[in-house]
C-alpha cells in the first residue's frame, strides 16, 4: 500500500512540474510577440516591468562632461529593442536620457526620456537648489511628437525640432566609437 501512494506522490509532483515549464514556454512566447507591437510609453512600461530579464553592459563616458558619466546597455535576445541610458554629471546640473532603440539595423529611435537636473549654483556650495525637467521623444508615427512631464503633447515645432536635435546630436557624439552588443 505504501508502494503505491509514493508512486502516486512521484507521478503527482513530476507532472506539476511538467505543467509549469509549459506554462513557462507560453509566457515567453507571449512576452516576444506583444514586445514587437509595442510603442511610446508603452515601452518604457515593458521596460520597466522586464529589466531584470535584460543582460548589462556598462562604459565609463569621462570625456563628454566635468564629472564624468556613464552609459549602460540593456539588451536581451527576446526583446525587439535596446535600451540605452546615459548619465552626464557636472558641476551645476547632471543628464539623464534614455533611448529606446530597435535591435536589428542602425538603432533607429523608438522612443527618448530626456531628464534634466540644473542646479542654481555648482552641487559643493552649501544650499544649493535643484529643478528638473523630464520631456518624452516618440519615433512611433510618420510624425515624431513631444510630451511633457505630464505626458501631454507639446505641438511646438520648434521645441520638438530643438530636442529632437539636441537628443540625436548628443546620441550621436557618446556612442560614437562605443561597440554596443545588440
Amino acid at each position: 500500500m505504501n508502494k503505491v501512494l509514493i508512486i502516486f506522490l512521484i507521478i503527482g509532483l513530476y507532472s506539476c512540474g511538467e505543467k509549469q515549464k509549459s506554462e513557462k514556454k507560453a509566457e515567453i512566447v507571449e512576452v516576444e510577440k506583444t514586445a514587437s507591437k509595442l510603442k511610446d510609453f508603452e515601452l518604457v512600461q515593458d521596460f520597466e516591468q522586464n529589466k531584470a530579464e535584460f543582460r548589462i553592459d556598462k562604459f565609463e563616458l569621462n570625456d563628454h562632461s566635468a564629472d564624468g558619466g556613464e552609459l549602460t546597455v540593456f539588451h536581451n535576445k527576446n526583446f525587439d529593442y535596446v535600451v540605452l541610458d546615459f548619465w552626464l554629471y557636472g558641476e551645476t546640473g547632471k543628464l539623464n536620457y534614455t533611448f529606446w532603440t530597435e535591435k536589428e539595423g542602425n538603432m533607429k529611435f523608438k522612443f527618448v526620456k530626456q531628464l534634466k537636473y540644473e542646479y542654481d549654483k555648482p552641487y559643493y556650495v552649501e544650499n544649493y537648489k535643484t529643478d528638473s525637467i523630464i520631456r518624452y521623444l516618440t519615433y512611433s508615427d510618420s510624425r515624431i511628437k513631444l510630451f511633457d512631464i505630464n505626458k501631454t503633447e507639446i505641438t511646438e515645432s520648434e521645441q520638438i525640432e530643438k530636442s529632437k536635435s539636441e537628443l540625436e546630436s548628443f546620441f550621436t557624439d557618446v556612442t560614437k566609437g562605443i561597440e554596443i552588443i545588440k
